[in-house]
Formats: structure tokens, C-alpha cells, sequence
């Protein structure tokens, strides 16, 4: 039995055939729900699904700078001169003390949603409340 696409409301979905999955949500999409079809990016057209397409893009520009500048043996935080202390979770650059912190990370593991842990920079930390949305 063919797949269908999965975007749309539960008494409005659309059901022509599945042309993807998206990335970000798993669903299944159409052609005329599709965003992006690219080699190795599939993203249906939901608003959440593009607002982590172009925040991802975004980040791993900055990560590639960050990661520059610690490397240097330095905070990965522009502008800053103090000595690294301490690796963000997410970018994986280091920190000192003063752009890194403590916080509490919701996440999935099948139908459960858990809290861990985690050190991040400023840049990621903005970054949690989008990617904990589904």
C-alpha cells in the first residue's frame, strides 16, 4: 500500500502520495508539501521544520567560527580574550567560565520526555527552546 502524505490537520489531511520524510519531524510529505528536496536535506513545509532548517544553517556557521577561536586557546565567545574552561554540549567549542552555564535539556526517547543536564554557551542555550518543540 502506497504512503501518503502526513501534512495537514487530523479532519483535513492531505493524502497524496509521499514523495519524502522530513528531517526534523519524520512526517511524510507530498510534492506540494515539500520546502526543501535537495542531496541531503528533505523538509516538509511546516513553519517548525523551516525555522530549524534555517537555524541549523546558522549554527553551523557560527560553529565553525567558534571552534576556530577556541582552538587558538581562547574562549570561543567573539570578543573575548579569557582562557577556555570548559566545552558547550551542543557546539562542542570551549569556554570560560563567564559564556558557559548550566542548564536543564528536555528531550524524547520514544513516547517519554526526560530532562538531562547539560553545559552550554549562549548561542545554544537560545537554541534549546526551539529544538525542544515538535
Amino acid at each position: 500500500m502506497p504512503r501518503v502524505c502526513q501534512i495537514g490537520r487530523i479532519f483535513r489531511r492531505c493524502h497524496n502520495p509521499e514523495a519524502g520524510t522530513c528531517q526534523y519531524c519524520g512526517r511524510g510529505f507530498c510534492a506540494l508539501h515539500a520546502s526543501v528536496r535537495e542531496d541531503t536535506d528533505e523538509v516538509c513545509n511546516r513553519e517548525l521544520c523551516l525555522l530549524k532548517h534555517d537555524d541549523l544553517k546558522q549554527h553551523l556557521i557560527y560553529r565553525v567560527a567558534a571552534v576556530e577561536r577556541s582552538n587558538r586557546g581562547f574562549c570561543a565567545a567573539p570578543d573575548c580574550g579569557n582562557y577556555r574552561s570548559g566545552q558547550c554540549s551542543k557546539c562542542q567549542a570551549l569556554y570560560c567560565d563567564l559564556h558557559l552555564r548550566d542548564r536543564e535539556e528536555v528531550y524524547r526517547e520514544g513516547m517519554a520526555v526526560l530532562k538531562r543536564p547539560v553545559s552550554v554557551c549562549d548561542h545554544c542555550g537560545a537554541r534549546l527552546k526551539l529544538w525542544n518543540k515538535t
